[in-house]
């Protein structure tokens, strides 16, 4: 499970950074910004997907990155918070985390 990966792995979260689990799908870390927009860099390389931006002005950036189990939701706020979400596709829609 590829989303599952990004969410277990906190080796891509530098060490300083404090992360805290909102529910069973989301991380929270707090670290500066330019830190945040490369663990995206990491987790597109990871998964071999480039992220789709959905959210890019001066305060946040927000992008999607597709899996193959469904996809993940990273945002960065230039207030040094980082929300890490993993969201399946649901069989039972009969879609597919495919672009």
């Amino acid at each position: 499970m590829a989303t599952t990966f990004l969410l277990s792995a906190f080796g891509i979260f530098p060490s300083t950074a404090v992360v805290r689990a909102e529910d069973a799908n989301t991380r929270v870390a707090s670290m500066p910004y330019s830190e945040c927009l490369s663990i995206i860099a990491e987790a597109a390389q990871e998964l071999g997907e480039a992220p789709v931006e959905t959210v890019s002005n001066d305060e946040e950036t927000t992008v999607r990155i597709n899996a193959s189990d469904g996809f993940v939701t990273v945002s960065c706020s230039r207030d040094g918070k980082m929300v890490l979400t993993k969201s399946s596709v649901p069989e039972a829609a009969g879609m597919t985390a495919a672009r």
